[in-house]
């Protein structure tokens, strides 16, 4: 039954991500090309996503906060808050789910936009590297904690770690990376990551508009 309710409260935050999506490029006066430009991301990719047809991973979700100018927690949020004394809490299993093809994302403390670190509770899906594909790299540094399983970090520059339950790992996100579950079972990890990624996007962005 819990899963049940998982799973339909994953589908209609992925459903509220594609409408959130074409809001906010409406707000902007983008063109679906125009936004596949600022954010480096396919036209057919964004299509794709605003018709709840693709499920974008995190580097696309940084780059789509580039290309439009806004906070990673304003893709999920209509108000996000930004007091100056700031405090979020994220009960057990109530963050936003984003699902992907090698990770299944919860995001956390996302009521708060501009936050200098990104909080994830990630669980692996992928067995093998051939099963997780392309490694991916973006902006940033980032601290993995293994809550439950066994994973294994590839790096692009070093031999892969293998963590158990309460190893971490703190490494440069610029460096292509993968994840892979060893375990028999579910491996889940708090994933903590920089956002300085999408800070730099809307930087860059703002330079090209100025030219």
């Amino acid at each position: 039954m819990k899963n049940g309710k998982r799973n339909s409260r994953t589908s209609e935050v992925t459903r509220q991500l594609s409408l959130r999506v074409h809001d906010l490029r409406k707000e902007k006066g983008l063109s679906q090309r125009e936004l596949a430009q600022r954010s480096n991301i396919s036209f057919s990719a964004i299509s794709k996503i605003e018709n709840n047809q693709l499920s974008p991973t995190y580097d696309s979700l940084i780059r789509l906060a580039g290309g439009l100018d806004c906070d990673i927690a304003d893709l999920f949020n209509r108000t996000p808050q930004v007091p100056m004394g700031r405090k979020c809490v994220t009960h057990n299993r109530m963050g936003y789910h984003h699902i992907t093809k090698n990770y299944d994302y919860e995001l956390l403390c996302n009521d708060i936009s501009y936050k200098k670190m990104i909080p994830l509770r990630t669980t692996i899906k992928a067995k093998t590297i051939r099963e997780f594909g392309d490694f991916t790299g973006h902006e940033g540094e980032e601290l993995l904690f293994v809550l439950c399983g066994v994973i294994e970090v590839h790096t692009e520059f070093y031999q892969p770690e293998l963590l158990h339950e309460g190893d971490c790992i703190y490494f440069d996100s610029t460096m292509k990376h993968a994840c892979i579950n060893k375990s028999d079972k579910d491996a889940e990890v708090l994933w903590v990551c920089t956002s300085t990624a999408s800070i730099n996007l809307e930087e860059e962005n703002k330079k090209k508009s100025v030219r």
